[in-house]
């Protein structure tokens, strides 16, 4: 994010230009105003007028308040309430009082006479002792403009605040709509997506916003899909327990009754009794192996190792299993010896899933094909096989499958699996490691 774009720039960026065009604003409109008054003062005689007015305010205030001459407190009092104003009193042409310098006037001192000018307005004022002559001097023209400069001064100011204000709203509007949509978050809202705008810091914080909105609708996405992958699993394990319990119970109400024809009649319940116990216990195995795998903290992986240690061991008891109960197995591992990253106890319970399930769902006229494979980085075994047609009844519950994949992501390894009408294969690939 650029430093010119961040709210502190904006800011004081805003500052700047409102302030100058105020400022620029005030100094032209007041040299608009200065030179209106003055034009309005002489079209008009505005200066003659208001001293005119003054006089007569001056001698009707002299009058209410009964001041003689000599009261000088009591007519600067006046001259104080009125800005801009000289007043001269004369007696007989001598100066006896100046709004100049009130406090020094000696109303009994004999001076010397001062001329009037024709052009100054003068009146004479009646005091209780006596009447001078009274010569004032208003500058309505530099009191207007005062007035005028301090109403423009608090219309920029209003002006200012004004536009500032205005052009934080964008700002203020943007901090609003994020707390709603933050509030909408709050309360489960996670699929509206949180508005970005700008380049500041409030775009940062949005974009971050959005992106914890996601993360967020991502866990709970996943969260409801293991939720449902979960009870999916109980309610496929309940079904399929069924069938084997009740026939068990069948078999052992059978045993226990002793409704069977023979010695010979018997050992066949017990046998169907012990397979369908075991067809239960690998059930049982496979949800608990499941559970445990997908509670694990990611694998410690044992330290690398040739294709050929991790696999031989493994392979070979598969291999014997899947003889003696007359299946064909063909190996074509080649000659190529790999090193691979993997955890050996993950290895074995992975071929023993896949063992289970070549025995429960292959077909033993045909052989189980064990192939090596390769990529650009990564090599692992495929097995495939013919499967039988699917009999009812069968245990057709995917937690051997879960299991493999558990593990496998656990080794950060791949599973692939394809499936055909009648043909089934399962790829495992494991990251290659360098030497």
């Amino acid at each position: 994010m650029s430093k010119r774009k961040g709210l502190t720039a904006q800011f004081i960026r805003l500052l700047v230009v409102t302030g100058a065009g105020c400022v620029l604003l005030f100094m032209v409109l007041r040299v608009v105003v200065l030179a209106a008054l003055e034009t309005y003062a002489q079209q008009t005689d505005l200066r003659q007028k208001e001293t005119v007015r003054l006089l007569e305010d001056f001698q009707s205030y002299v009058t209410e308040e009964q001041l003689a001459a000599s009261d000088v407190e009591g007519i600067t009092r006046w001259v104080d309430e009125h800005d801009f104003t000289l007043l001269e009193l004369y007696q007989d042409h001598v100066l006896v009082y100046s709004s100049f310098v009130p406090e020094r006037q000696d109303l009994n001192h004999e001076g010397q006479a001062a001329p009037f000018y024709d052009w100054t307005p003068r009146a004479p004022v009646f005091f209780t002792d006596g009447q001078l002559d009274a010569v004032l001097y208003c500058d309505v023209l530099r009191a207007n403009a005062m007035l005028a400069t301090r109403m423009l001064t608090l219309g920029c100011i209003a002006l200012f605040l004004g536009v500032f204000l205005l052009g934080c709203r964008r700002i203020v509007r943007y901090i609003c709509l994020l707390s709603e949509e933050i509030q909408a978050m709050e309360g489960g809202d996670l699929d509206h997506p949180v508005t970005v705008q700008g380049a500041d810091e409030l775009t940062t914080l949005a974009s971050c916003l959005d992106s914890m909105r996601k993360t967020l609708n991502r866990q709970h996405q996943e969260k409801a899909e293991a939720d449902a992958r979960v009870k999916n699993l109980i309610t496929e394990m309940s079904h399929d327990l069924r069938t084997p319990l009740t026939t068990l119970l069948l078999y052992t109400e059978i045993v226990r009754e002793g409704r069977y024809d023979g010695q010979a009649q018997l050992q066949e319940y017990l046998a169907k009794i012990d397979t369908k116990a075991r067809q239960i216990k690998q059930m049982s195995d496979n949800l608990f192996e499941y559970a445990l795998v997908t509670r694990d903290a990611p694998a410690d992986m044992d330290p690398p190792a040739r294709f050929s240690q991790i696999f031989e061991e493994p392979l070979a008891d598969m291999a014997e299993q899947l003889q003696q109960h007359g299946f064909a197995c063909a190996l074509r591992l080649g000659g190529e010896d790999v090193v691979l990253t993997v955890r050996g106890q993950y290895v074995r319970r992975v071929l023993d899933n896949i063992t289970s399930n070549l025995l429960k769902y292959a077909d033993p006229s045909q052989p189980v094909e064990v192939d090596y494979v390769r990529d650009e980085t990564r090599a692992g075994l495929s097995f495939a096989n013919q499967a039988l047609p699917e009999a009812p009844g069968t245990d057709r519950t995917r937690v051997g499958l879960e299991s493999v994949q558990a593990m496998m992501a656990r080794m950060q390894a791949d599973v692939r699996v394809e499936r055909e009408p009648g043909h089934y294969r399962i790829t495992l690939l494991f990251p290659i490691t360098q030497e």
